[in-house]
């Protein structure tokens, strides 16, 4: 679950004042760890840390923090304070992702793939097969969605019917 800046501060204060996890945990759902990740993270970099903006890491910073873990036999914990991120399952998304792709960071674009659009400029690129593969799919899908609102006419008609009865 993703939490408010404002929920994150009034953990933090809580935690503060004296409450432990056990009094956070009555009020947000939040796990353990990363409660004290959280704590953690505030302690070191103050509240300020919650305003900073959206970093996109590069490979070069990925691979030394993949490196940080696997060669240096630091924890991942570690690591994450260390570079500020805002928690310890990014840094083991990225030492899944470097290992499963055979030893190499790959960055992967943010969002959605783009759908290849046929152009005049692009259309003599695309084989005729992938033509009519696309115009199949869209087919398809139009074909899926109209099924889906003539099932959903027939059944309001029968309930329709019923009602009159």
């Amino acid at each position: 679950m993703k939490f408010s800046k404002n929920d994150k501060i009034n953990m933090y204060h809580m935690y503060q004042k004296g409450y432990g996890y056990s009094e956070v945990k009555k009020h947000y759902p939040i796990t353990k760890g990363n409660f004290y990740y959280l704590v953690r993270i505030l302690n070191r970099y103050g509240i300020a840390w919650l305003d900073r903006p959206h970093r996109k890491w590069t490979r070069e910073e990925k691979l030394n923090a993949i490196m940080r873990v696997l060669t240096n036999h630091e924890t991942t914990t570690e690591v994450s304070l260390d570079l500020g991120l805002s928690s310890t399952g990014m840094l083991s998304n990225w030492i899944r992702d470097y290992q499963k792709n055979g030893y190499n960071v790959i960055n992967r674009p943010i969002g959605r793939p783009r759908e290849k659009t046929i152009t005049k400029h692009n259309q003599k690129k695309i084989k005729p097969e992938e033509k009519k593969l696309k115009k199949l799919e869209k087919e398809l899908l139009y074909l899926r969605a109209e099924n889906a609102y003539l099932k959903a006419l027939r059944e309001l008609a029968i309930n329709d019917q019923k009602k009159q009865k």
